[in-house]
């Protein structure tokens, strides 16, 4: 191709820069599902024994999320899985911080919003909320996130402890907080609660 100037121009290969573009589009995006598959996947294995000790007493493997604004950590070993919140049926008559049910590929399992057990400031419900799906050895019932974080390891001497002016109500459910702010829950207490135990077949009953 000859340009204005008489200079010959080399001719554009319009469909290889459209190909370049779309291979960069698809290295650049990573779906919201992937994401919290990758999340779960790493919270399994950080719960799995060490093989060798550190240099580091990093005896605590956490899943990190966020509420109300607020870093919150739970033990990656009693996190069955990360998923994203579609859809749910309330229950008539629930207490605040059961949200409803959803099915969990045939299973029905509770939901709770510790937003409620906490005493924390509540919002209503969007596409961006997350399930962090709790259980020793199965699904037993999942809590809202308003958004997963990373997985993070520290020792439980990092956990300081937890401050006079949260409620007695708010303090059962917390080891601590680190000097970051991160609050650490105590996942076993959760699940321990009977607050937090719902008798789906009871609900079922006229």
């Amino acid at each position: 191709m000859i340009g204005k100037n008489g200079v010959a121009r080399a001719e554009i290969d319009w469909a290889a820069v459209r190909r370049r573009i779309a291979l960069i589009g698809e290295n650049r995006e990573v779906s919201r599902a992937a994401k919290d598959a990758i999340l779960t996947e790493r919270a399994r294995s950080l719960a799995r024994p060490l093989e060798a000790p550190t240099s580091r007493t990093a005896d605590l493997s956490l899943v990190t999320f966020l509420l109300t604004g607020e870093r919150y950590g739970i033990e990656a070993h009693l996190v069955i899985e990360i998923g994203r919140l579609s859809h749910f049926s309330p229950l008539p008559g629930a207490p605040p911080h059961l949200v409803g049910i959803t099915n969990l590929r045939g299973e029905i399992l509770p939901i709770f919003d510790l937003r409620a057990v906490l005493g924390l400031s509540r919002r209503a419900l969007d596409d961006m909320s997350r399930l962090v799906v709790l259980g020793k050895h199965r699904a037993e019932f999942g809590i809202l996130a308003d958004a997963t974080r990373e997985l993070t390891a520290l020792a439980s001497s990092e956990v300081l402890r937890t401050p006079p002016s949260v409620s007695e109500d708010a303090r059962r459910y917390m080891r601590g907080v680190t000097q970051d702010a991160l609050v650490v829950l105590d996942g076993t207490a959760l699940l321990e609660d009977r607050r937090l135990f719902c008798d789906l077949e009871d609900e079922a009953r006229p």
